[in-house]
């Protein structure tokens, strides 16, 4: 297989993982992931980004503060409903039929305790006014994500835990100076978990390209 059909399937092959094994994943590893994501393209050349990894008691203790900030929040019910429907079309959609919990409910409160994943990764950049331009931080993290996927390591990019960036901030001790942007969970994934079956379906290109000027 060349080059072009490996990093194809690779990129076809990632998915989010929501469901991970206990087993820890070695910091070797992580830096294997972290070797390859600095080569991410970054405007100017810029390479903004900052990694904070946390593992072992720190992460439990992160997941315990935001699992404490969760508890009780529910969407507003515009916002549940349309989350609802994303759900219904992607791998998750069992859950519809298989947790006690309104949905809206269940899934923040599972994001925000990153599903148990061993590892936390969080991402930031320098603030300030002329600080770098944070695409570069989305483009390491996406980087990040297919070296992962290369390694057999389960990932999940999430939103939640971002809405509590002072608890983050706090327990990870970043800086003051740096802009918390992504939070990256990563484990073995369980690949028996009904989470982990299945992905949600992509949009077709036509659906979400303009060509202008071609013949």
């Amino acid at each position: 297989m060349g080059d072009r059909e490996t990093i194809d399937r690779i990129i076809r092959n990632r998915r989010s993982s929501r469901a991970f094994l206990p087993q820890p994943v070695p910091k070797q590893v992580i830096k294997e992931l972290l070797e390859v994501a600095r080569w991410a393209p970054s405007a100017s050349n810029a390479q903004p980004w900052r990694v904070t990894v946390a593992t072992g008691s720190v992460a439990e203790e992160l997941r315990r503060r935001l699992g404490e900030a969760a508890e009780g929040q529910r969407m507003a019910p515009d916002q549940a409903a349309a989350y609802r429907q994303r759900i219904a079309r992607g791998p998750m959609a069992f859950l519809l039929d298989h947790i006690q919990e309104p949905i809206d409910y269940f899934l923040p409160i599972r994001s925000m305790t990153f599903f148990d994943a061993p590892v936390a990764l969080v991402l930031s950049f320098p603030g300030g006014e002329h600080a770098p331009a944070p695409a570069g931080v989305h483009a390491f993290a996406t980087t990040l994500l297919l070296a992962a996927e290369a390694r057999g390591v389960g990932a999940v990019w999430l939103r939640w835990p971002m809405g509590q960036r002072e608890i983050i901030r706090e327990v990870l001790a970043i800086p003051e100076d740096e802009q918390p942007s992504d939070f990256i969970a990563l484990g073995y994934p369980d690949d028996s978990a009904p989470a982990n079956q299945g992905r949600s379906p992509r949009e077709e290109v036509s659906s979400f390209t303009r060509w202008l000027g071609w013949e």
